[in-house]
């Protein structure tokens, strides 16, 4: 049996291939809409992953993936199989004899294996992708979500959570996190723990750290400036008030990702909300492309490797800021 998973809303995919995943790795009763598709209910499934966008991991050799897909494996009977990430980071040829592979085992009508397919971005068409999409029993595509699609979402997020937001805090969450389904999800998980029922505009400012908190733009226009002991000052500040490196860095993340946006197009982008450009755009006029590039990937460093574990949150920040002052340089 086969899941294909995919689409530019990375945190709705996920979920979902985590309720898949989880559902033949670690059983639930209560899924009713995976319920009647199980062979592989008993707990203790081996379970192979391999994340082809880990720079971390030794190369996937195709040999690897054909003896899994052998039925003489050293595997028990039932197999799960999770193949993440696989049409960015591998070649036409490596994805064509994959396809043999898959067709050779009849893994689409196999019983004995289920494997699930992820990819964390749209995907390209080409002979493996027209092929999952044909046998795969489960084929769920996520795209960004949009204006009504998003507010949608999110008021049935805030049903399940037991919240009820006024429509002038659903807009500033909506504002500050244009299809980002994830920061918006977290941000009311945030709220529910805090207390259920009604959240107007102001406790929402009050209880949560926005995009557009002051501090962020300070921080910026400091770091820009060149004024590093003041964005470090600022940095302690945002940490005593206990929000949360990680998020922290995330906020840069989103801001630095709209100073690209701003500097590589010649009117305001239509994403950018008009207090946001209103700030970002001075920034832009200031720092180079080819410097603003090179600060993305380096916060896209950091975030991942605080995620994996391998760096704690507020020193990365603190070595973003040794690593900004350089370039300034």
């Amino acid at each position: 049996m086969l899941y294909f998973i995919f689409g530019k809303d990375n945190f709705c995919s996920q979920r979902y291939f985590f309720e898949v995943r989880d559902f033949y790795y670690e059983p639930k009763a209560n899924n009713k809409v995976l319920a009647k598709q199980g062979s592989y209910k008993k707990k203790g499934v081996p379970f192979f992953s391999y994340d082809f966008s880990d720079k971390f991991s030794a190369p996937a050799d195709i040999s690897v993936l054909e003896n899994i897909f052998k039925s003489n494996t050293l595997f028990a009977k039932n197999r799960l199989v999770a193949i993440k990430n696989l049409f960015k980071n591998t070649n036409t040829q490596f994805q064509k004899e994959l396809l043999n592979i898959l067709k050779t085992r009849k893994a689409d009508e196999a019983k004995d294996i289920m494997v699930i397919f992820y990819e964390n971005n749209a995907v390209l068409n080409n002979s493996l992708q027209k092929w999952l999409k044909q046998k795969a029993k489960g084929v769920k595509e996520f795209s960004l979500l949009k204006k009504k699609g998003l507010e949608q979402w999110m008021a049935k997020e805030e049903q399940k959570m037991g919240l009820k937001l006024t429509p002038e805090a659903r807009q500033l969450l909506l504002i500050s996190f244009p299809s980002d389904t994830g920061s918006i999800y977290y941000s009311l998980k945030k709220l529910s723990l805090i207390k259920k029922g009604l959240f107007t505009r102001e406790l929402v400012e009050e209880n949560l750290f926005l995009p557009f908190n002051s501090n962020i733009f300070s921080f910026l226009d400091s770091l820009v400036g060149g004024n590093i002991k003041r964005a470090y000052w600022l940095l302690e500040t945002l940490i005593e008030q206990e929000i949360h490196p990680l998020y922290i860095l995330k906020m840069l993340i989103f801001q630095f990702r709209n100073l690209l946006m701003i500097k590589s197009s010649k009117t305001k982008p239509a994403s950018i909300h008009p207090f946001v450009f209103q700030k970002l755009y001075p920034l832009a006029q200031i720092i180079p492309l080819k410097m603003l590039k090179s600060i993305y990937q380096r916060l896209l460093y950091y975030d991942q490797n605080i995620k994996q574990g391998n760096i704690d949150g507020q020193i990365a920040l603190e070595m973003f800021l040794v690593d900004f002052s350089k370039q300034k340089c």
